[in-house]
């Protein structure tokens, strides 16, 4: 009896825990969890009831909404996989941080309902566009990006020029992402993170595999030094032997500023890539492998 009390214990605080909603703090920096139980087990209603959640003034005066009262959803439609939400023009006088916050809190709270995987902005019948003019487009639950084992934080708006492999895999494309990430994620990590991902865009290849693991990036008077593990050796894609090295050093110039990059494998330098990338040197950005707009229209 004992046992199976406790196991009867375990499953109500498992089931308790199975979904959150998502508030501000009172200082507007950071985003709350907090308990979630649907009354409604179906998808369309659960993301009504999380939406119409959203609208409402949270119960505890601990958190705040994750939007102003003046700024209202006008529309929600769930169809596919995707929620499309539609909101007022008020939207547009939010301040940066808060509205960012907003957005992940959204995306958060949608995509963890079963049938959701992407969550859309509209402002009226306009795509809705971040701080630098880019429309954000459809977002999931990877849009945001934590480290392990943190808490909910705050979150960072960065656009960066990620270098991936042409489709013939000779040259360098530069592919201009705008990207959201925990402010306790350094940018350096993020960027090789991203390279891992792949390009999002048609027609380009990824330079590293994904199955490769970042073991450690810093930067060190002005080096950055990435340290991964043996995956980078054996793991190779089909692209022309400079692509991967030069692919992590030019998107690591350009949104670290720093002066070169130092690749490792599990801590030794003393390896070769391929043929002949000796990864006991620094290497230095190179934009002449890199495809220019011009060739790039003609490939396409």
């Amino acid at each position: 009896m004992v046992l199976l009390a406790g196991c009867k214990e375990e499953e109500e605080q498992k089931s308790k825990t199975e979904y959150h909603m998502y508030y501000l703090s009172p200082t507007e920096t950071t985003l709350e969890e907090t308990d979630y139980e649907p009354s409604k087990r179906n998808t369309e209603a659960m993301v009504h009831e999380i939406v119409n959640m959203l609208q409402e003034k949270p119960k505890s005066e601990e958190y705040l909404s994750l939007f102003p009262k003046e700024v209202v959803i006008e529309d929600c439609v769930y169809e596919g996989q995707t929620v499309t939400l539609t909101f007022n023009q008020e939207y547009k006088k939010m301040k940066n941080t808060r509205e960012l916050l907003a957005r992940a809190g959204i995306v958060k709270a949608l995509t963890q309902i079963p049938g959701v995987t992407y969550v859309e902005f509209y402002l009226g019948e306009d795509p809705m566009s971040d701080s630098a003019g880019t429309v954000i487009g459809k977002m999931d639950s990877a849009s945001f990006v934590e480290n392990e084992g943190e808490n909910i934080n705050s979150y960072v708006q960065s656009n960066l020029n990620l270098y991936f492999a042409s489709e013939d895999g000779e040259k360098l494309v530069k592919e201009n992402v705008s990207v959201y990430y925990s402010s306790n994620v350094p940018i350096e990590r993020e960027v090789v993170e991203r390279l891992l991902k792949g390009p999002g865009s048609s027609g380009l290849q990824p330079t590293l595999s994904p199955n490769t693991k970042i073991l450690g990036v810093s930067i060190v008077e002005g080096i950055c030094y990435v340290n991964l593990d043996k995956s980078f050796l054996s793991d190779t894609m089909n692209v022309q032997e400079k692509l991967p090295i030069y692919s992590i050093v030019n998107s690591l110039t350009d949104a670290c500023n720093v002066r070169g990059v130092q690749i490792s494998v599990e801590g030794e330098t003393k390896v070769t890539f391929r043929e002949s990338m000796k990864l006991d040197e620094i290497y230095h950005a190179d934009y002449e492998m890199v495809q220019d707009s011009e060739e790039q229209e003609e490939n396409e």
